[in-house]
C-alpha cells in the first residue's frame, strides 16, 4: 500500500493526505468534541439570558430609584401639609395652642366653647365660640398671631363692641368664631374591603386615643 502510494503522483499524494486530513478532523470534530460544543451552546444560552435578566434588573433598579425619589419627595411634601392641616388627634393641641396665643396677647378670655366638628368637603373643622375683653392694640396682636399660626385656621362671625367702662387693658368687648381645620380621618385611613372578600385587607385596629375634649378657658 505504502509502495502504491510512493507511485503515485505528487498531486495524488496531496489530495490523499488532505482527504485523510479531512477525514481525521471531522472524527475530531464529530465524535470528540461534540459533548464540549453542546456544553458550548449552552452557556451561551445561559448567558444570553443571564444578560437579558441583567438588563432587566437594571432598569427595574434605575425605576426603584425613581420611586424611591418621588415618594421621598411626596412624604416630605405631606410632613409640610400636614403640619398645616393636622389630624384628629392633634385638634386638642391646636386649641391648646389658640389659648395660649390668646394669654400671650393678654387678651381677658371670658368665653372659649368649642363647638362639635362639622365637615366640609375633604377636611373637618373645630369651630370655637370665643368671646374676650381686650384693647385694639392686643386683639390685632392676637389676630396677628393667628395669621403666622402654622395650622389652618380662620375667623368669623366677628362683632367688636365698646365697652361703657374702660381700662387701659379693657376698651372693647370682641366675639368671633374662631375655626380650626384638620385632616378627615377617612382621608388618612381608607376603608378596607369586607372581611372575606377577594383581595380585602385585615380589619384595622382601633385608633389610638380619643376623640378631643373640650379645651379649658384660659384665666389671666
Amino acid at each position: 500500500m505504502l509502495e502504491k502510494f510512493k507511485n503515485l503522483q505528487w498531486q495524488m499524494q496531496l489530495l490523499v493526505l488532505v482527504g485523510i486530513a479531512a477525514m481525521l478532523y471531522g472524527c475530531v470534530y464529530y465524535f470528540v468534541t461534540s459533548e464540549t460544543r453542546v456544553e458550548i451552546a449552552a452557556l451561551n444560552e445561559q448567558v444570553s439570558q443571564l444578560q437579558a435578566k441583567n438588563e432587566a434588573a437594571r432598569v427595574a433598579t434605575q425605576r426603584i430609584n425613581e420611586f424611591r425619589a418621588l415618594y421621598a419627595s411626596k412624604a416630605q411634601e405631606y410632613d409640610e401639609l400636614k403640619v398645616l392641616l393636622p389630624e384628629q388627634r392633634e385638634i386638642t393641641n391646636v386649641l391648646q395652642g389658640m389659648q395660649e396665643a390668646a394669654g400671650d396677647s393678654r387678651l381677658i378670655v371670658m368665653r372659649f366653647s368649642p363647638r362639635d366638628d362639622s365637615q366640609q368637603d375633604a377636611i373637618m373643622a373645630k369651630p370655637v365660640e370665643v368671646e374676650v375683653d381686650s384693647n385694639f392694640t392686643n386683639l390685632r396682636a392676637f389676630f396677628d398671631k393667628m395669621a403666622k399660626l402654622p395650622r389652618i385656621v380662620s375667623i368669623t362671625d366677628f362683632k367688636i363692641n365698646q365697652l361703657e367702662k374702660q381700662t387701659a387693658e379693657k376698651t372693647l368687648h370682641a366675639q368671633f368664631l374662631l375655626t380650626a381645620y384638620y385632616a378627615a380621618p377617612e382621608n388618612l385611613n381608607p376603608p378596607a374591603g369586607k372581611p372575606g372578600a377577594p383581595g380585602a385587607k385585615p380589619a384595622a385596629p382601633p385608633a389610638a386615643g380619643a376623640p378631643p375634649a373640650a379645651a379649658p378657658p384660659v384665666t389671666n
